[in-house]
């Protein structure tokens, strides 16, 4: 990178910021198109000196030396257009076929698992008929709700629990009414944007984050359709304990680094939708070994608070009957080992650890409790058995072990 060009931006920075009267200037972020693809620069002052980094996680990339030349005055523009926004999560459009269509599609399956009823529709012909053409008239590729929706039936139709599958298809009625629907509503719209990505003509919610150090719990490849399978990570902001998930479909890129590991944010996006809610993030650094003092901050923000976790989880599958998949970090006050393992809070609330997922996970953790071991937190996937919360553990600290990933 040039470094006359980086002074010369340097100066500029520093003359905005001598002169803005209302504070100084020490970040500028813009858009940044080359070839046909768009990035996100941030050019900031860090100790007086110039940071520059694309959402790429490049910081000497040829969209880095296009947002230098601009500022330097040397970028030939056409037109005065300022920058466009930042790009929204985007995922594939309705276009392959009418919005009414799809929810006709989706109807039919709802019919089809009706008529049949719950413990036929594993092997009924008719259901499978249907699946094939929700996925038939869906966008292609499949976007990654539409097919996380249909792999979590296909799952709880092999499980045969009746309530969970009620659920899932009262989240896809939802859906089929808000792709009828004329105005759709603000709920409405952000439930189509959990199944469908960003739509022409959509306002997606999104928050934006800034400098912010996340750690890396665990990740999980979840069932979806043949070819959208996700990758799921889940990260914890240790400042505000706020959950977020990073879904990555086969062949896509996603942040980089191995699992756990310590993020520093300097940007990400954030969607509005489906518990623990999608994040995006954009500019980034990573530290594979989390420092001990991270892993203290981690047991500080867990949910000590039961009744409190409780009520979250139902706020969760009430807004996103399918798509919800609500994941918490606890610090047990006391686990309970007679038999059925529970975790109790310092005022009585119980949650159950859920023992219904034979999965290697599940058996490392009863393991480690029968051992005697006393976790400091436990991570895990939230679930319900008829009216009772459960946690089926995935990671784990211990006053040894400030981390295992089961």
């Amino acid at each position: 990178m040039s470094l006359r060009l980086r002074d010369v931006v340097l100066q500029h920075l520093r003359a905005l910021g001598a002169t803005c009267e209302e504070g100084s200037v020490r970040r500028l972020t813009m858009d940044i198109e080359l070839e046909g693809r768009i990035e996100m620069v941030t050019l900031s002052l860090r100790d007086d000196e110039l940071q520059c980094v694309s959402s790429d996680g490049r910081n000497d990339g040829p969209h880095v030396m296009a947002a230098l030349r601009f500022i330097a005055g040397t970028e030939p523009r056409e037109d005065a257009t300022p920058p466009r926004p930042v790009p929204a999560i985007a995922g594939p459009t309705l276009g392959r076929a009418s919005p009414n269509e799809l929810a006709e599609a989706l109807d039919d399956l709802l019919t089809a698992i009706a008529r049949v009823g719950v413990s036929k529709a594993q092997y009924a012909p008719s259901v499978d008929a249907a699946l094939e053409r929700v996925v038939d008239v869906a966008p292609q590729p499949t976007p990654p709700g539409l097919g996380r929706f249909i792999g979590r039936l296909q799952q709880e139709i092999r499980s045969g629990e009746p309530l969970h599958i009620a659920r899932i298809l009262d989240g896809a009625s939802q859906v089929a009414d808000a792709l009828r629907a004329d105005a759709p509503t603000r709920d409405s719209e952000q439930r189509l944007s959990a199944w469908f990505g960003v739509r022409p003509g959509s306002s997606p919610d999104v928050e934006r984050l800034y400098d912010r150090t996340m750690i890396e719990l665990g990740r999980e490849w979840l069932s979806g359709t043949e070819r959208a399978s996700v990758e799921r990570r889940y990260l914890i902001d240790i400042r505000s304990g706020s959950i977020y998930r990073e879904d990555r479909p086969r062949n896509a890129t996603a942040s980089l680094g191995p699992c756990p590991r310590q993020l520093r944010v300097g940007l990400a996006e954030v969607e509005a939708g489906p518990a623990p809610q999608r994040i995006r993030i954009l500019q980034y650094e990573v530290q594979p070994d989390v420092p001990t003092e991270s892993w203290a901050r981690v047991q500080q923000v867990a949910d000590r608070n039961f009744a409190h976790l409780t009520e979250g989880y139902r706020r969760s599958v009430e807004a996103h009957p399918s798509l919800a998949e609500p994941f918490a970090l606890i610090a047990p006050y006391r686990i309970e080992r007679n038999g059925v393992f529970k975790a109790f809070d310092a005022e009585g609330h119980r949650l159950l650890l859920n023992r219904s997922e034979r999965r290697g996970a599940v058996l490392a953790f009863y393991d480690l409790l029968a051992e005697g071991v006393e976790p400091s937190w436990v991570a895990g996937r939230l679930t319900d058995t008829g009216a009772t919360l459960c946690l089926t553990p995935f990671a784990v600290g211990t006053r040894d072990q400030t981390y295992r990933r089961l």
